[in-house]
């Protein structure tokens, strides 16, 4: 059976689109644009969503959600319909989410494309829902033969930048991948400076999820295991820049955060990548998989660095201060010299 979620294998078999015009609240003379059918995937077309779906899972943003159960959301019943079939139903069970989306989308939300892709996931079911947001001018046509949605017009209009995928969404079945999260999100919309846990209304609202993991726990874990790490280097200068990007690092405007981002931007050289990657293995901690930052937990420790000599002398800075005003320099193998330019505040 699957046990880890590689997006280099998702295969996709079956796609249906609907057109979701802008409405306000109570305007029920305007009604979602359904598909009556399929959309037809040339191979190319296949490819192609395939490539878009993995460069949003694989951009640092991604996170894993798991249903909540107070939720009133029917995505998590529609959805676990969709894994459990062989597809077939994809037309009505794919309408109602429409039909749920256009409901709670007024207001100030734009016109939006729903697409529904059933297939593969390492051999097994998977559901991928993206909300394409699109200019009003940018309008589909529907195939008055086939009573779909051409497939080919939602890629062009993505091509333009027109549209581009600003929400997606991939659902897996927990007891065959033995997880206990239901799927990953990607959604640029999500800002953590806005709420103590990052959410929108997209992944709350409408597919009725939560963040997997408590963001300050997961904070927490990902500066302690990097802190340990990095005291495992040898060369006192690396530890000392390592440290301090660090927390430079916790502390950045992004919603989310990523062992492999912060390896690749920070660490000097290929065996520290490596060695940084295999240590969280061994705390069963994912070097690939981002996730939402909340950094209530380590503060204290972010916003202070110190520097301490076996001759009694210490240097302490206070939130990047350090980095920029003090000047470590290696003299020899077992003697360092710091150099701080600065006028004096006071001698205690």
């Amino acid at each position: 059976m699957a046990s880890k979620i590689d997006t280099s294998t998702i295969l996709i078999e079956r796609v249906i689109v609907h057109d979701l015009p802008k409405h306000k609240k109570g305007e029920t003379e305007i009604e979602p644009n359904y598909s009556q059918n399929e959309s037809i995937l040339s191979d190319g077309l296949r490819v192609f969503f395939k490539e878009k779906v993995i460069q949003s899972f694989d951009s640092g943003k991604s996170f894993k959600i798991c249903f909540e159960e107070e939720n009133d959301s029917p995505c998590s019943w529609l959805i676990d319909e969709l894994l459990n079939s062989d597809g077939s139903k994809i037309v009505e069970q794919s309408k109602e989410l429409a039909k749920y989306l256009f409901k709670i989308q007024v207001g100030n939300n734009a016109a939006g494309i729903l697409v529904i892709i059933c297939g593969k996931l390492n051999s097994q079911s998977t559901c991928i829902i993206l909300k394409l947001e699109r200019d009003n001018g940018a309008q589909l046509t529907l195939d008055p033969i086939t009573k779909s949605y051409n497939i080919a017009e939602v890629e062009n209009l993505m091509l333009t930048k027109k549209t581009r995928i600003f929400k997606v969404a991939m659902f897996i079945k927990r007891e065959i991948f033995k997880t206990k999260y239901d799927g990953l999100i990607m959604d640029h919309q999500i800002d953590i400076r806005e709420k103590k846990y990052a959410t929108t209304w997209f992944m709350k609202l409408f597919l009725g999820c939560k963040a997997f993991e408590d963001p300050k726990i997961t904070t927490q874990h990902f500066y302690n295991f990097s802190r340990t790490f990095i005291e495992t280097i040898e060369d006192p200068l690396d530890r000392a820049k390592y440290i301090q990007d660090l927390n430079s690092y916790v502390q950045k405007n992004s919603p989310t955060l990523s062992p492999k981002e912060f390896a690749n931007d920070y660490l000097k050289d290929a065996k520290h990548k490596n060695d940084y990657r295999d240590f969280l293995k061994t705390k069963s901690f994912s070097f690939d998989t981002s996730f939402l930052k909340d950094t209530t937990q380590i503060d204290k420790q972010t916003n202070k660095f110190a520097v301490e000599f076996e001759n009694g002398i210490s240097i302490i800075g206070k939130k990047g201060t350090f980095n920029k005003n003090v000047i470590l320099t290696k003299l020899n193998d077992v003697q360092h010299r710091a150099e701080v330019t600065s006028k004096i505040k006071r001698i205690i």
